[in-house]
């Protein structure tokens, strides 16, 4: 997730070039069932693609937010300063903020990973995300979604609900030279039939993680150096 963080940034900053519909202290709106070859690029504003629409580039804002609606399809997502989100059976291929939320809507797929700096990621029922879901400084909130990478965060708590499954491993990376007091007490749920196939690492010599087995939640692999808690 490290990289493609970085990857996200100097996308955001420089994205889509000159194939992009470019707006300058505007929004830009795509409307219901319009097709744009181009990607989206706003400064200063906000960029809405409607209801089954399709953007064939990529789409990007620094200081905006970003909407997509039902059943459209757009390329990667990218905002500094902002929040996007993602209706019920959307598509992209990446999705990832520097400061701000990110939500994903029931049947939502995604080709690549889902990461964001300084903000939470939630997601409803039946959303498929084909790489790596992470964040540095913001929670997790997953129902019944399917994360064939890994997972990874900082000073996040991390909720795993209504059979989500997680192919890969859990990373807490706290192996970091920062006094402890920077570090909350984090919580790991596995909750309601949920599962982890790999392992949950937690990262540092003082983590002050906890992971919290409920109602069917369950790790295949091992939990290294975090407290478990079985209800």
């Amino acid at each position: 997730m490290k990289h493609s963080l970085i990857a996200l940034m100097a996308f955001v900053v420089l994205a889509c070039g000159v194939s992009s519909d470019t707006g300058i202290n505007k929004s830009i709106f795509v409307a219901d069932g319009e097709h744009k070859s181009n990607g989206l690029r706003s400064v200063n504003g906000s960029i809405t693609v409607g209801n089954e629409a399709t953007v064939d580039g990529d789409c990007s804002t620094v200081n905006g937010r970003i909407s997509i609606g039902e059943n459209a399809s757009v390329g990667e997502v990218g905002c500094v300063n902002g929040s996007i989100s993602l209706d019920r059976n959307s598509k992209a291929r990446e999705v990832g903020c520097v400061n701000g939320s990110i939500k994903l809507g029931g049947e939502v797929q995604v080709d690549g990973d889902v990461s964001t700096v300084n903000g939470s990621i939630s997601t409803k029922r039946e959303v498929e995300i084909a790489g790596d879901m992470g964040t540095v400084n913001g929670d997790i909130v997953s129902a019944r979604t399917f994360i064939a990478g890994n997972i990874e965060t900082v000073n996040g708590d991390i909720d795993l609900l209504d059979q989500s499954v997680v192919r890969g491993d859990i990373i807490v990376n706290r192996d970091r030279k920062k006094p402890r007091k920077q570090f909350k007490e984090l919580v790991i749920t596995i909750d309601e039939g949920s599962k982890v196939k790999g392992n949950i690492e937690v990262k540092g010599d003082d983590p002050n993680v906890t992971v919290v087995l409920a109602d069917g939640g369950e790790v295949l692999g091992e939990i290294i150096n975090a407290k478990v808690i079985r209800k």
